[in-house]
């Protein structure tokens, strides 16, 4: 499931082409992929529910997810799940993908060429969400998300983490103490900072979330700046991939000899995820 980096990777290459663009038109090939003004599933659509008629003002992200604001306030929120892409592409190139569910048709200003954006989900996991109003937007489809995990400062993070007796990985999964961090990020930070996976998140010293926080600001910058970490969907609006994967020291490398210590790196499973780690550079240490 793409994760802050992927998602925001996605998100700067949008706002470079929708920003000030208008959406001319939207057709849904399979409305259960769309949760109406009610959050339903199934229910009536208008064009302008989807934005026909109004003007992308920017396209935001908060945590793992998308935000088409359009001019009135009102925000079209895209989830991408499992397997869930958007592709950009002139007007009039042909898709090949036979997972196309919802397709706007935008265009600048004066005379400029429509541009296709096409929501691309197989598995069906992800969504497209639209909103009553601002308010709407706000308190019933962002709401519950804790803080952006690369930005959250040391002591909002320990407060955060203080509240709750979870294993330290799967506290940090939880969408509601930080935003935007899954399975890969979670491993990769708990390596840098050199706390164990297992550790009770109620036990972490200042001294570790200090390195918890800077190891998130730092890993998922790079991330970004990589496009993200392409491992099987991943992919970015102009069909390019994500290079971040290559920098992995502990996902996807268990058995593998740690890139520290040389030792082997341990798998197991925490809150029903795979979790790999170094138990020699991650052993507990309660006082940080």
């Amino acid at each position: 499931m793409p994760e802050l980096p992927e998602v925001e990777a996605i998100r700067r290459h949008l706002a470079s082409t929708l920003t000030n663009m208008s959406i001319d038109r939207a057709s849904v090939r399979r409305r259960d992929v769309i949760r109406d003004l009610g959050g339903r599933r199934r229910g009536r659509l208008h064009p302008a529910d989807l934005g026909v008629g109004r003007r992308v003002e920017m396209v935001d992200r908060r945590g793992k997810q998308l935000i088409v604001r359009l001019e009135d306030g009102i925000g079209i929120v895209i989830r991408l799940g499992m397997s869930g892409r958007l592709e950009l592409h002139p007007r009039g190139s042909r898709s090949t993908s036979p997972h196309r569910h919802v397709v706007w048709m935008l265009r600048g200003a004066g005379t400029s060429p429509e541009t296709r954006l096409d929501f691309i989900d197989p598995r069906r996991f992800g969504g497209v969400h639209l909103a009553q109003s601002p308010s709407d937007l706000e308190e019933r489809l962002l709401a519950g998300l804790g803080p952006e995990a690369h930005t959250i400062a040391p002591e909002t993070l320990y407060d955060r983490l203080r509240r709750t007796s979870r294993s330290i990985k799967t506290a940090m999964l939880d969408q509601s103490v930080i935003a935007g961090v899954g399975n890969i990020y979670a491993d990769e930070v708990l390596f840098a900072a050199g706390v164990h996976p297992n550790q009770p998140a109620n036990t972490i010293s200042r001294p570790q979330v200090k390195r918890l926080a800077d190891a998130l600001r730092v890993i998922l910058q790079k991330a970004i700046e990589q496009g993200g970490s392409t491992i099987q969907s991943h992919t970015l609006p102009d069909g390019g991939v994500g290079n971040f994967a290559s920098h992995h020291k502990v996902y996807g490398r268990g058995g593998l000899p740690c890139t520290r210590c040389g030792d082997s790196l341990d798998r197991v499973v925490l809150g029903g995820r795979s979790t790999t780690f170094c138990a020699t550079c991650q052993g507990v240490h309660p006082h940080g």
